[in-house]
């Protein structure tokens, strides 16, 4: 929490790693369990770098990093003038002043979502369905785009391509855009409990990005590692945590067979 609270470097953290302890470890660890070249020489080495790798335990993640999204890109500093003045600063002061271009709308998490009164009317119909699990359904979404206007109309356009990432669950993909989590208003505890069974449905990751681009990454034997290296391409970066008390512990494989299998 130290780390990914930080009011600086937080924002950019996709996880911290911790490294892996046994129990019922022999005095001389004949069977390499502790792997001390791998988490006190290379991981430590790693976090000097972007950061360590996700080894498959012993790890907190940011929940923003894991589904996918991007860091948020931090803000450039003023330029200097050639008095060491800012580029804002007046010409009283010695500083050249530059007429500043009207900037455009800040687009919101993930390609500029806005909710607007007529969407949000629109989606709290979606939202209970009798008898079924609360679903959008993509054709009304379609149909629904005649007599908005552009912004309108490409925020739908937004949402039906979230659907396509996410899954078909409003509810998930409106906790998603939260930043610190929670659940979207109007919802209640008989809704959750259906929209939570369609989501762990065995066919609800089917045609998304689930496994590919967004959290575990499937298809491999170290899906851990690779699910890590995703989101080092997106440009997040990690952190090793070593405490004097150990925060992870589990119990040590007690033959050299065992101990090459869980490697």
């Amino acid at each position: 929490m130290y780390f990914l609270m930080d009011p600086q470097f937080g924002k950019k953290l996709c996880y911290v790693q911790f490294p892996q302890r046994f129990d019922s470890i022999d005095r001389h660890d004949r069977n390499a369990n502790q792997n001390v070249v791998f988490f006190d020489i290379n991981m430590l080495g790693l976090d000097g770098l972007q950061g360590p790798v996700y080894v498959g335990t012993g790890c907190v993640f940011n929940r923003q990093a894991l589904y996918g999204y991007d860091p948020p890109v931090s803000e450039k500093r003023p330029k200097m003038t050639y008095d060491c003045w800012p580029s804002w600063c007046c010409c009283c002061c010695g500083g050249s002043r530059k007429k500043s271009k009207k900037k455009g709308k800040k687009k919101g998490l993930l390609g500029g979502l806005l909710f607007s009164k007529k969407k949000k009317k629109m989606m709290g119909k979606n939202y209970m369905k009798k008898g079924s699990a609360p679903v959008f359904d993509l054709e009304e979404i379609e149909e629904g785009l005649e007599g908005y206007e552009e912004l309108e109309k490409s925020s739908l356009m937004s949402q039906k391509n979230f659907e396509k990432r996410f899954g078909q669950s409003p509810v998930f993909i409106a906790s998603t855009l939260m930043e610190n989590g929670g659940l979207p208003e109007g919802t209640n505890s008989t809704s959750l409990i259906k929209e939570a069974i369609h989501v762990i449905s065995c066919g609800y990751e089917e045609k998304t990005e689930w496994g590919k681009e967004i959290g575990w990454i499937y298809g491999s034997v170290r899906e851990d590692i690779l699910t890590g290296f995703k989101m080092h391409c997106r440009r997040w970066k990690s952190v090793y945590c070593v405490p004097k008390q150990q925060a992870f512990k589990g119990s040590a494989p007690i033959n050299l067979s065992d101990g090459c299998t869980k490697f």
